[in-house]
């Protein structure tokens, strides 16, 4: 019993080891359309003593508020449906933001809200009012929307991102309505605000000889203890 205990602690030893992560999250915040430039610390792998094992990228967007406004001025009713909210993207002259496969390693992000209309023809009002009186008009205020996705870096690039300098990832939050293009209907916005975030982790482990090391003292630990 005593010695699988002491197997037991050198290989949670092990496996607290192979298990490290280094993770950086940068915020940002505004009314679309902008760009946010977030700096993140390269991966130092202290000569050689780290092995950097992977890269996972996290992007996320929160939008809330905003009015839409929809008013018909068509002689015939007219439906479909609306959108409205923001997309987001991040791009970077620094690093290559790709999986394995070269793909980007997240895709553009959507928080947006969608719903149906419908709406009369045109009742007395002139072009221009964008009235948002029914039965020919409507208004939607904004609430809260989020969108995220997450990918991990190829390996191929993992040079990129290693060092001890910084690296900047750009955040582009784009205003987005839409309903359809349908012909008579003017339409009015009050844009959205935004907010969100990039992460960024390292998981890494050390060196073998470092593992090794580590399990070595965990014996010695051991050994001391019982006697």
């Amino acid at each position: 019993m005593r010695g699988f205990s002491s197997l037991a602690i050198v290989l949670a030893l092990g496996s607290v080891a192979s298990a490290a992560a280094i993770t950086q999250t940068q915020n940002f915040n505004g009314t679309p359309n902008f760009n946010s430039v977030l700096t993140f610390q390269e991966f130092d792998d202290q000569s050689g003593s780290l092995t950097l094992q992977s890269i996972e990228v996290i992007f996320s967007v929160t939008v809330t508020g905003g009015q839409l406004v929809l008013d018909n001025d068509g002689d015939d009713p007219a439906s479909g449906t609306f959108e409205f909210g923001a997309k987001g993207s991040i791009s970077s002259t620094d690093v290559s933001l790709v999986d394995g496969s070269s793909q980007p390693v997240t895709d553009e992000l959507e928080s947006i809200h969608s719903q149906a209309f419908s709406l009369d023809g045109n009742v007395g009002d002139g072009s221009g009012d964008y009235d948002p009186s029914s039965p020919d008009g409507m208004s939607y205020d904004g609430g809260t929307e989020n969108d995220s996705d997450s990918g991990f870096v190829g390996s191929h690039v993992f040079g990129q991102y290693t060092g001890t300098s910084t690296y900047d990832i750009t955040a582009s939050l784009s205003q987005w309505q839409d309903f359809g293009g349908i012909s008579g209907i003017e339409w009015a916005v009050s844009p959205v605000s935004a907010s969100g975030s990039v992460r960024v982790i390292y998981n890494y482990i050390p060196e073998p000889a470092s593992l090794g090391l580590l399990c070595l003292g965990g014996l010695a630990l051991i050994r001391r203890r019982r006697r």
